[in-house]
């Protein structure tokens, strides 16, 4: 039994040796251990946290003014969720070098000088991104001023209408 079982895997190694080569050799790479190295900082400063809670907190009440200045709506609060909070991109230096069939891909944050020690240089800051909205107005019984709000938030802050929602204000 056990030679007959030797001699169709023989069999089998011949016929499919090079599919067993492939397959070897992909996995020996998928195996490869690889250096990696985080490009972002780990935790956000508690600075950048305030900044975004003050963004969003001014962004609520330029929306409810303008909302209450919108006939039907009268007197206006929103809050809005974030998705994603405004993200800070930073400079880095890239270097290649290519040795052989390898390359090698090198970057180094890049910092400035300042009198309390080193800073990252901003490339860019992007906006956050926001999840939800909900809006407490005194006209929010009406079908109308639901409508208008909701078209006004929707295009103000991308949020698609099922993630708005729009209440009538207790008196």
């Amino acid at each position: 039994m056990t030679e007959k079982l030797l001699s169709y895997c023989r069999r089998l190694g011949d016929r499919y040796k090079y599919v067993l080569l492939v397959g070897a050799v992909g996995l020996a790479l998928l195996l490869w251990p690889q250096k990696r190295e985080s490009t972002a900082p780990a935790m956000p400063s508690p600075e950048a946290a305030e900044d975004l809670a003050a963004v969003v907190a001014q962004t609520e009440e330029r929306i409810a003014s303008i909302l209450e200045e919108m006939e039907g709506v009268g007197k206006a609060r929103v809050m809005l969720t974030l998705k994603a909070g405004g993200e800070t991109v930073y400079a880095y230096d890239t270097s290649r070098r290519q040795e052989g069939a390898s390359q090698s891909v090198q970057q180094e944050l890049v910092t400035l000088s300042e009198s309390g020690g080193q800073s990252p240089v901003e490339r860019m800051r992007l906006a956050p991104v926001y999840q939800g909205a909900a809006v407490v107005c005194e006209g929010g019984d009406s079908y109308a001023v639901q409508l208008r709000v909701t078209q006004v938030i929707q295009s103000l802050t991308g949020i698609t209408t099922d993630h708005i929602v729009i209440s009538k204000m207790k008196e």
